[in-house]
């Protein structure tokens, strides 16, 4: 086999343009963020290599090279497809989005509580998948949130994050005490903040638009004492916390306090929550029916501002795939959540890099650099996400988005229709 030869490729984090030979058998690449220093692969200044007659040669002229993507919040399953279609269709939306490695949280068919469970799942990821899939292992058996999943065994089987999905345990003596056995396995637990006695029945931010619709507000206040409960119940534990999908500025305010108090605390926001807000649902439009609800424009720009000031840490699709028949239900009986991962990445270089909002630096930071040190805290040099191949990404290619170019087969996406720019050549070999 012959070497790869990448000609004139721009670092996408910092502008500088390089020549590389990738080593046959060796795609698991390692750039290091800010430089690009890449394990097991030649690298100089463009124009500088030598590149053979005969070698393999991809002219990268007007193109970009950076890491592949990771994303620390994703459901796969889809009622009425087997597990094995869903783990194949999800892994090709993750790579046409430019996503490399998915943190899969559990749901029903997916309960990754118990070892049968995760050696299935494992085994249909390595089987079908052309996406890693990470398995978040449960808080507590069967997501019921009453008593504890067996921490020991998962911590054995390799689980380093759990989650009920975005879910609290209500039972919060329970919760108190596992996060102090996840201390001492030196696990992490992802959770979301809410008060579920105030949410409950609830459908979409208070606001003109839900007045005007009819519809029961979840009120920010729940997600905001929702964080301090379990910021406070984690720091008591000294154990590590990741908040799942923050999706209002005083919750920014919560994350930004327990992060200055030295508290052992990460935290995430949804793509969708920095692109659209309650007034998006129109007249009961169920594509933008989410959980945390999108909420005003002032929380939208504080979030993103978190995400530049390193408040936020991760920026994630939240993917949730949901049948039509399920979203064109009545509002308050559709299923919540949305499908961002099939463009993930030309989405958020058209909505938010080409708009001057995010670098191309501060997007490799949120979107792979942090949420590989998240989910592989083992990892030397946390700057360093081992094992994310290289991508090339063409910011001059354009496509609409339309039911053929949605892998993951799911069509409950506010971007159907919609032009984006760029697209994705991974894993780049």
């Amino acid at each position: 086999m012959t070497s790869t030869y990448i000609r004139n490729a721009t670092w996408a984090p910092t502008g500088e343009s390089f020549d590389i030979r990738l080593t046959p058998g060796h795609t698991q690449v390692v750039p290091e963020f800010g430089g690009i220093t890449i394990c097991d692969a030649e690298v100089k200044p463009a124009g500088q290599m030598n590149i053979p007659e005969r070698g393999r040669v991809v002219d990268a002229t007007g193109k970009l090279i950076l890491p592949a993507l990771f994303d620390l919040h994703a459901k796969i399953e889809l009622e009425g497809r087997s597990k094995r279609e869903s783990v194949t269709r999800t892994g090709q939306a993750a790579v046409q989005g430019g996503v490399w490695g998915l943190l899969v949280q559990p749901t029903p068919g997916f309960m990754f509580d118990n070892s049968a469970s995760l050696d299935s799942f494992r085994e249909a990821v390595g089987q079908r998948s052309v996406a890693e899939m990470i398995p978040a292992g449960c808080i507590s058996q069967g997501m019921k949130g009453d008593q504890q999943a067996p921490y020991n065994t998962l911590s054995a089987r390799g689980i380093n994050i759990l989650s009920d999905a975005g879910e609290r345990p209500g039972n919060l003596l329970m919760l108190h005490r596992a996060m102090k056995y996840v201390a001492e396995l030196d696990m992490c637990m992802a959770i979301r903040g809410d008060v579920p006695s105030i949410t409950a029945n609830t459908y979409m931010h208070p606001s003109t638009t839900s007045y005007q619709l009819g519809l029961h507000g979840t009120p920010a206040c729940a997600e905001e004492i929702g964080l301090e409960i379990i910021v406070r119940l984690a720091k008591d534990a000294g154990c590590r916390l990741h908040v799942q999908t923050v999706s209002t500025a005083a919750g920014v305010d919560i994350i930004r306090r327990a992060k200055a108090e030295g508290c052992k605390i990460t935290a995430e926001v949804a793509l969708h929550h920095l692109l659209f807000t309650h007034q998006n649902v129109g007249d009961y439009d169920t594509t933008f029916k989410t959980v945390p609800p999108l909420r005003d424009q002032a929380d939208a720009d504080a979030l993103l501002a978190a995400v530049k000031d390193g408040t936020i840490d991760c920026i994630v699709s939240d993917h949730t795939p949901c049948t039509p028949f399920a979203k064109k239900q009545d509002f308050p009986s559709a299923p919540q959540g949305m499908c961002m991962l099939d463009h993930f990445l030309p989405t958020i270089y058209t909505k938010l890099v080409q708009t001057g909002k995010l670098s191309w630096a501060e997007l490799v930071q949120a979107c792979c650099v942090n949420p590989c040190a998240i989910a592989c805290p083992d990892v030397t040099n946390p700057e360093e996400p081992e094992g994310m191949p290289l991508m090339l990404f063409d910011p001059a290619a354009r496509s609409v988005v339309s039911e053929e170019n949605l892998p993951c087969g799911a069509l409950n996406t506010p971007l159907l229709g919609q032009e984006l720019c760029g697209s994705v050549t991974l894993p780049l070999q």
